[in-house]
């Protein structure tokens, strides 16, 4: 099984708050329910195919990209590291990428989902083995305003709804 038994929540969190735009709603709910919780639905790529609707972009999935227009779709969930003391997405396998990131992050602790479009121009400049760390409060409050001065603040990339990371287009992320 892809999905380790551990992440199967944080899977069908995904996938619920993604399923509307994938035109399911003629299929025996039961029975996707039943294929999440096995873990035999790629989330990911439903997720995929959810941005292929809602933003009229043709899926290609090549290596350096998902999208025709060179944008690559991540799923990342809020976990705790650091001994309990950072609660953070990380978003990771972004090297070699070349357009647009478009992220979907779900922060169980309030149960809320963040979206994210980030330019190539914000991450491409990472070291090969970094992570994107998209910071919360240990009480799942993002930290959009970091506490340190840092290089780059991810935050500056959120968007508001699913919709609005699904349409963005890259020449209006070139900051």
């Amino acid at each position: 099984m892809a999905t380790k038994l551990e992440n199967l929540p944080l899977q069908i969190a995904h996938f619920n708050r993604i399923q509307r735009y994938l035109g399911t709603e003629f299929l025996c709910q039961r029975t996707i329910k039943w294929l999440l919780t096995e873990g035999m639905i790629e989330v990911s790529t439903a997720f995929e195919k959810a941005i292929e609707r809602v933003g009229q972009i043709r899926l290609v999935s090549e290596d350096a990209y998902d999208f025709e227009d060179h944008s690559d779709a991540k799923l990342s969930s809020v976990r705790t590291c650091s001994y309990g003391t950072v609660y953070s997405a990380p978003v990771s396998s972004f090297q070699g990428k070349i357009g647009l990131l478009r992220v979907q992050v779900y922060e169980r602790k309030k149960d809320q989902f963040y979206y994210f479009v980030i330019p190539n121009a914000a991450y491409s400049q990472l070291s090969p083995k970094s992570t994107i760390e998209l910071r919360f409060e240990l009480d799942g409050t993002p930290m959009r305003q970091p506490r340190r001065r840092r290089r780059i603040n991810f935050w500056d990339y959120e968007v508001q709804t699913f919709e609005e990371m699904a349409c963005s287009q890259r020449s209006n992320y070139t900051r």
